[in-house]
């Protein structure tokens, strides 16, 4: 390579002194013409590459503009945020997502804000000019790489106003700066004006004045004066005082109040004293002058760092500090093109808090976790949509990023599922004797050991939680009484608004308490294999003959829906011996509710259910096992009557009945009473006081246990066994010629009657003898609630009723 070609003078293209220039562009094509002269080519087309090729002949001048070109080649402002913010505002008007914004944000919002003010005033503001970045760049090239001419600073536009120098660099945003070829570092002087201030008081304020008066408002101070009507110098001085005392007016002289821009003057005089003797002592040749700093390049270790009392320091990172850490799923290489890989895939739906849970068919299943709350995520249909809604780019870069990831759906995007960490879909339960809920302000919880409400934050609790309304509430305890609170007792004890129940009144206190109870029971998700009851609610007298609904229980189960994740199925379509029956039962729910069940519903046929694991058979899928700690409790809703063995000890212990008074009916509704929809009508404090109401149903529930209400099931009873009015006639026809005409019978002699040859009824097979003996024992109790005197007992012995 010759030592001796020069490079003619490039200040020919200026065209003027303050004319923007791309200086590379003007380069190349001096570049290419000198280089074929040079070297004498024949080429009839002599390219730029050409002239690339021709190393033999390039200065060390020329290999700084071509350094210069190859990384501006590169588009290095592709991934400065503030860049593609500002300018997508300013071609497009739209504000680009702040989730991706990794520098400060408050520093963006003063571009934008200077952006809407010179728009209003008709001027098109772009503070990240192409060119001059671009000149920018070579101009540090040459500077730091020793190729600056005297003359390059007519070609730069270098300017030196009273004791500062004004240079590409110091005309660069701060936030371009950094993006240079090679790394820099800057040296500059540490809290400048407080040091300067302190020399000519001869004071050592400069360590802790920010500590008193922060740094913007101390620039401000300093450079107040009296051209501005609002400025008092005695206001200005009594601020300084908090720092300086009596010194105030010293700092601020009332030369620098009278004349504009004295003090710059005074203070930047300091700095080009001190800059001055930190490049001699440093014997710095190659260096870049800013302002009260100077930039050099990364390796270029400097000694000598203090100058009387002026101390500097060095900032080795000039690009804007990251601040934010959230990544996206792509980025831009040098050239344009859009970059992916599984990696920055994989990664970004880490970020985003997707999970990846393993299957006993091993297919990849997607879950979604916000604030414990996890969802099912439907990656095969949804993936391109969610992609989508996160690319953060002007519209040309967007259509780039969309062709990308529908190219990638099924390749590159699939597998990156992979990569994703495998999760165990462990849904969060309440313990023996703790209770909590998820509400959008925290979890709130308790346990037995105050039973204080408390409060943690999500990352805390252990397990996850399926989407549900609670999770959009904010919550805060109160004692007050909600509606829900009055609905019970109204309900439940058929209690007008002026009822009081008490403890004084313990058979309605008592049976409003069971009812609390049976409510925490069902609102607290932990599973008992000793006491794991399924609740049935039913109506008070009833008669199995109208349908006098209508009192309250569906409110129960919208009441539970409220609080946590349940299953509704209506009694007509729930068939235990379906194989189907719970292909729709998922892990999520705490209570599956059975409404509105017909007469003669088998409750037997749910023991299984109630007492172990449920296997639940998907259409088309390979049955799915939930164990007994992670399958719901049971509820039941009926209008019909329910009977009760009271020799049935297993069947009493595994079904609790809890019967509502007629207080509501068809007639009658809350709405009445309350003047609004339940749960739909309600504002912030009534929900407070719904699950403040909840909260103290499991408290009590974990104190104190649940049983069966007491009820008399007599009536009950008789009218499940007697449901068809020709068996019940036929029953009262054989009973009453038994009654009346024998002194004993059996169950033989009930059935010879009955099956007599001439008997009609005999081809129903109404009685049997599994079932005459049951049914003689309802009729003779229901005779007893009837006030009715009977003289028949039963012999055990000689098996027959004695009269």
């Amino acid at each position: 390579m010759s030592n001796t070609t020069q490079s003619p003078d490039l200040s020919i293209v200026t065209q003027g002194k303050y004319k923007q220039i791309d200086l590379i562009l003007e380069w190349k094509t001096e570049f290419s013409i000198r280089m074929k002269l040079l070297s004498k080519s024949t080429k009839q087309t002599f390219t730029f590459t050409d002239a690339v090729n021709k190393t033999d002949f390039h200065t060390k001048r020329d290999l700084c503009f071509l350094e210069t070109f190859r990384f501006l080649n590169k588009n290095p402002l592709q991934n400065n945020d503030y860049v593609k913010y500002v300018s997508c505002y300013i071609k497009e008007g739209r504000k680009l997502d702040l989730k991706y914004f990794r520098n400060n944000i408050e520093k963006l919002n003063d571009y934008y804000t200077k952006v809407d003010e010179t728009k209003a005033k008709g001027i098109n503001y772009n503070p990240f000019n192409l060119v001059s970045y671009r000149n920018y760049v070579l101009y540090m090239v040459l500077k730091l790489r020793g190729e600056y001419i005297k003359s390059d600073d007519i070609l730069f536009n270098v300017e030196y106003i009273d004791n500062r120098e004004y240079n590409p660099l110091s005309k660069t945003p701060s936030v371009m700066r950094g993006e240079l070829p090679f790394k820099v570092k800057e040296y500059d002087i540490k809290r400048a004006y407080p040091t300067f201030i302190d020399i000519e008081l001869n004071t050592n304020h400069r360590s802790t004045i920010y500590d008193k008066i922060d740094k913007r408002t101390f620039a401000i101070l300093l450079n107040s004066n009296r051209e501005n009507p609002k400025n008092k110098i005695d206001s200005l001085r009594n601020q300084l005082s908090v720092v300086y005392g009596n010194d105030a007016k010293k700092v601020l002289t009332d030369e620098r109040f009278n004349k504009k821009g004295k003090a710059f003057l005074d203070f930047s005089s300091y700095e080009k004293k001190y800059i001055n003797q930190f490049v001699k002592k440093n014997e710095l040749v190659n260096y870049v002058r800013l302002h009260d700093g100077v930039f050099v390049l990364n390796d270029i270790d400097c000694k000598n760092l203090n100058f009387d009392i002026v101390e500097f320091a060095i900032k080795e990172c000039i690009k804007p500090p990251i601040e934010n850490e959230t990544i996206n799923f792509y980025s831009f290489d040098g050239f344009g093109e859009v970059v992916t890989s599984r990696v920055m895939y994989a990664n970004f739906f880490v970020q985003e808090k997707f999970k990846r849970i393993s299957t006993p068919d091993d297919k990849i299943q997607l879950l979604v976790d916000t604030n414990n709350v996890i969802d099912f995520f439907n990656h095969k249909t949804d993936i391109v949509s969610f992609l989508e809604s996160n690319i953060n780019e002007c519209k040309h870069e967007t259509e780039l990023v969309r062709e990308t990831i529908a190219r990638e759906c099924n390749s590159l995007i699939y597998q990156s599922y992979t990569l994703i960490p495998p999760t165990e879909l462990k849904y969060y339960s309440d313990t023996k004797n703790s209770f909590g809920l998820p509400f959008k302000n925290g979890f709130f919880y308790f346990d037995d050991d105050t039973f204080k409400i408390k409060r943690k934050e999500y990352s805390e609790v252990n397990g996850f939680f399926s989407p549900h309304k609670i999770q959009t509430r904010e919550f805060e305890y109160t004692k007050e009484i909600g509606m829900f609170q009055e609905f019970l007792t109204r309900a439940v004890l058929n209690a007008d608004n002026d009822t009081i129940v008490n403890e004084n009144d313990d058979t309605k206190f008592r049976t409003l308490l069971e009812f609390g109870k049976m409510i925490g029971y069902l609102c607290h998700s932990h599973k008992s294999q000793i006491n794991n009851p399924c609740i049935i609610l039913t109506d008070e007298n009833a008669n199995d003959e109208n349908r006098n609904g209508r009192r309250g229980k569906t409110l129960i189960y919208k009441a539970i829906n409220e609080v946590t994740t349940t299953m509704l199925k209506g009694g007509n379509e729930f068939d235990a011996g379906y194989t189907h029956v719970f292909a729709d039962l998922q892990r999520k729910h705490k209570v599956y509710a059975i409404d509105d069940v017909p007469a003669g519903f088998k409750y037997d046929d749910l023991y299984t259910n109630i007492l172990g694991a449920i296997n639940c058979q998907r259409k088309g899928l390979t049955a799915e096992l939930i164990p007994f700690e992670e399958t719901p409790k049971f509820m039941i809703t009926s209008n019909w009557v329910v009977r009760y063995d009271e020799k049935n000890a297993s069947t009493n212990k595994r079904f609790l009945e809890y019967k509502f008074t007629n207080y509501y009916n068809q007639h009658h509704s809350p709405k009445d009473d309350f003047n609004c929809e339940f749960f739909t009508d309600w504002d912030v404090k009534e929900w407070n006081r719904f699950y403040s109401f909840i909260f103290n149903c499991v408290s009590i529930y974990l104190q104190f246990g649940i049983k069966q209400i007491s009820y008399d099931k007599t009536r009950d009873n008789y009218l499940v066994a007697f449901d068809n009015n020709s068996m019940s006639e036929e029953f009262e026809r054989i009973i009453n010629d038994l009654i009346n005409l024998r002194d004993s019978f059996s169950v033989n002699d009930f059935l010879k009657i009955y099956q007599e040859y001439d008997n009609p009824m005999r081809n129903e097979r109404f009685f049997h003898s599994k079932n005459v003996k049951k049914l003689i024992e309802t009729w003779f109790l229901e005779q007893i609630r009837q006030g009715k005197s009977l003289e028949w007992s039963y012999s055990i012995g000689k098996r027959r009723w004695i009269k």
